[in-house]
């Protein structure tokens, strides 16, 4: 099986030599065709790409942004699986493809990984979970989509109306129609200073995704919409509702003291709902579903939940800010003897003062 990995480059002089090694390192470089599509970069950039041999073709030409750049490349490639890596991105380790390889059996059309993202301004870093999730849920990264070339053929290429997210638009069609392998092995490595990670582009993701599951899931997906943004204005207030307590200091810890506490998750709510307890409290660990999402980076040891029963703890607060956080607690209390399980949420209550200290 041949592997065409297509990086779309402009101006990457900075980030590119981490790319292109992570791909020439690959046990099985000799089964990549590595198709680089420059946009006319005025740097470095032809110049580094020059001095990797692995690389199969090189095309430089003014183009209108990274979906047109990789159309270029579904055009150029010919390799029976197709790949798009970022030219800030990195594959996870030098097994990668030889793993997919191996692992992309004939009956699949697709073959989804997870990526690990990281932020090099915070060093903060997790796991996106591929698997655990239905189709309208899931929110597949283009650096764990490995996929048959032919599909570009039958679902057509990156529709550029989708300024951010023609890749999942591509994507979600490709999982809806057809069959394909959904795993939590690691792939890619994600930098979050990319085009995707500003919190405009963010807001600008958000309604194209939103546009996307309505185009892909019609009645589905529209009746899930009004869940989620009253989910999200949930949350919304009650961080603003956390953040008055704080520095009202109506958060009464007394029940905590002389307590070893742990933190369930360990995305931003969680890190922050951390530090905020360790000025006053005895935080030893973060706990994740499993071991294989385990995030890097942090100032505290990460426990599987399978393994939380070793760490004798006493209290676990919950920061999941999904509708499966009643799900998360039950597990909780089930894999763990005689724990207290308390809600981030209980933090946020107007009265959070004597809610805690009963």
């Amino acid at each position: 099986m041949k592997v065409s990995i297509i990086t779309a480059t402009w101006n990457s002089e900075k980030t590119l030599r981490a790319c292109l090694d992570s791909v020439a390192q690959q046990s099985t470089v000799a089964n990549i065709e590595h198709i680089i599509v420059d946009g006319r970069s005025s740097d470095s950039t032809l110049a580094i790409v020059s001095s990797y041999p692995h690389i199969s073709q090189v095309v430089s030409a003014k183009d209108r942004g990274i979906y047109h750049a990789f159309n270029r490349g579904i055009g150029l490639a010919t390799g029976d699986v197709v790949y798009f890596l970022n030219s800030d991105d990195c594959l996870y380790d030098d097994n990668t493809v030889a793993n997919v390889i191996s692992e992309f059996s004939p009956a699949y059309q697709y073959y989804l990984g997870s990526v690990l993202f990281h932020d090099s301004a915070t060093g903060a870093s997790y796991f996106t979970v591929a698997k655990g999730s239905d189709q309208i849920e899931r929110k597949p990264c283009h650096q764990g989509f490995f996929c048959r070339r032919e599909l570009f053929a039958q679902f057509g290429g990156f529709n550029e109306c989708f300024t951010i997210g023609a890749d999942m638009y591509f994507m979600k069609k490709v999982m809806q129609h057809t069959t394909g392998l959904v795993t939590d092995r690691a792939v890619a490595k994600f930098s979050l200073q990319g085009m995707s990670s500003s919190n405009d582009n963010k807001v600008a993701m958000m309604r194209q995704h939103a546009m996307i599951d309505e185009l892909l899931y019609g009645d589905d997906a529209l009746q899930e919409l009004p869940e989620k943004l009253a989910l999200q204005t949930q949350n919304t207030n009650h961080l603003k509702q956390l953040l008055l307590n704080m520095l009202q200091k109506k958060l009464n810890l007394s029940n905590f003291k002389n307590k070893k506490v742990a933190i369930f998750g360990a995305r931003e709510l969680s890190q922050a709902m951390c530090l905020l307890l360790q000025q006053h409290i005895n935080v030893v660990c973060f706990v994740v579903s499993s071991s294989e999402n385990t995030p890097q980076g942090l100032t505290l040891p990460v426990v599987a939940l399978n393994e939380l029963n070793k760490q004798a703890v006493d209290i676990v607060v919950n920061c999941i800010e999904g509708k499966h956080e009643s799900e998360i607690s039950s597990r909780i209390e089930e894999a763990t003897e005689a724990v207290t399980v308390v809600s981030w949420r209980a933090f946020c209550h107007p009265n959070a003062d004597i809610i805690l200290s009963s």
